[in-house]
């Protein structure tokens, strides 16, 4: 009965997020380009120009585009690449069960917990369901090191003087995730998981823009207008863009299979399945299909379970990226009367095996804990803080979750 019940609320909240999708979002791929009317900064360069015939014209031109400008060229290009990616946490559950024939019942096959965003080799149990929800929140703040809200660039308007009338345009670029994941797992026999989360994503995205013009020519021709370069609206020009988009992102499947149950290791194969469903124009999804075959390595020690993932993800598309994908580190377990307990502590790393402008190396150091108050039942709540400067990065990104077993 709970089943059929939760699988009706998946099944509404998949209706509903694509409806919110079409009848809200704006487009959002572009909105950056749309600065000032997307027409480009109105730097009005005036100057005189002799007729053949004789005499003087005085000759005005509009120029610097918008997309000819260093910065806008990566942030759009790691928003149009990147988009719709997301921290994806463990789906296996954090109780992992073994039917005893003889006994005829479940028995617990770990005692910790385990993991937050990485997977350990255990697997759920045959017949057994897991079900979960989590909210992520992420607030970019630096790209490639450099602070979002103070991105200044520097475009040199006369070639022949090079210290002299130089466009200063500096940017405050907000931009927000909120990010809903339900996700669940069937165990297929004792030693075969399958697993799948579905995202739904709020995205807001704001930009501020000042242009002025550095180090102006001022002189009059021979007509006696004044020439050199300026700005229409004065000595500055402003502008403000915004938008937002609600909906569903990039469905999730993994298939997980235990191959090696020991004493000195347990060793799992697993193989993911990222579905380009995310709007990518609303920077909703990636636009693009994933697969990442990855092995899984744990062992539990005393209260201690070291884990090790590792895989290759192949990216389909022009704007695609092929990566290596790794996660280390351990989680303990500890119980207080009836209350059980799980601190987890990871390195999560992506390599481009190809180099990029952008975001070639993004390592990130994650840590949390799980709480189950009763069997069958826990909350978890989770951080995750860059280690390197590549790339579109958040300060940092909490993460709240909630998982029940069946």
């Amino acid at each position: 009965m709970v089943t059929r019940f939760l699988l009706i609320i998946f099944v509404t909240l998949l209706i509903v997020t694509r409806f919110v999708t079409i009848s809200l979002a704006k487009s959002l791929s572009d909105v950056i380009t749309t600065l000032y009317s997307g027409n480009g900064i109105p730097v009005t360069k005036v100057f005189e120009k002799e007729r053949d015939t004789g005499g003087i014209d005085v000759v005005t031109t509009v120029q610097v585009p918008l997309d000819s400008i260093s910065e806008i060229q990566g942030l759009n290009s790691v928003l149009n690449t990147e988009k719709g990616e997301f921290p994806v946490s463990s789906t296996s559950g954090g109780f992992t069960f073994q039917y005893d024939s003889e006994l005829e019942v479940f028995t617990r096959t770990t005692d910790s917990l385990g993991p937050i965003f990485a997977e350990r080799a255990p697997t759920l149990g045959k017949g057994k369901l897991n079900f979960g929800f989590s909210y992520t929140y992420i607030h970019f703040s630096t790209l490639e090191g450099r602070d979002l809200d103070n991105l200044e660039s520097i475009v040199l308007l006369d070639e022949k003087q090079k210290d002299k009338n130089l466009l200063q345009l500096d940017f405050d670029v907000d931009v927000k995730t909120n990010l809903f994941s339900f996700y669940g797992t069937y165990g297929i026999t004792d030693r075969w998981d399958v697993s799948m989360l579905v995202p739904v994503m709020q995205i807001q995205l704001d930009v501020d823009s000042t242009a002025k013009i550095l180090n102006r020519t001022r002189k009059k021709g021979i007509t006696g207008k004044t020439l050199g370069y300026s700005l229409d609206s004065g000595e500055t020009m402003s502008d403000e863009v915004s938008g937002a988009s609600t909906g569903l992102g990039d469905i999730f499947l993994r298939s997980k299979y235990n191959l090696v149950t020991s004493k000195w290791i347990d060793f799992s194969t697993a193989l993911d399945l990222k579905l380009p469903t995310g709007d990518d124009d609303e920077l909703l999804g990636t636009g693009r299909t994933s697969v990442k075959p990855f092995i899984i390595l744990s062992k539990n020690i005393n209260h201690f379970t070291p884990h090790f993932n590792l895989g290759y993800e192949f990216n389909s598309g022009t704007e695609g990226h092929d990566r290596i994908v790794y996660t280390g580190g351990t989680d303990y377990a500890f119980s207080m009367e009836n209350n059980h307990f799980s601190v987890a502590v990871d390195i999560i790393g992506r390599h481009k095996t190809e180099r990029s402008d952008i975001g070639n190396d993004i390592v990130d150091f994650s840590t949390g804990f799980k709480w189950s108050p009763r069997m069958g039942m826990l909350v978890f709540f989770n951080i995750q803080t860059p280690l390197n400067d590549d790339g579109l990065r958040a300060d940092w990104i909490p993460t709240i979750g909630y998982e029940l077993n069946f």
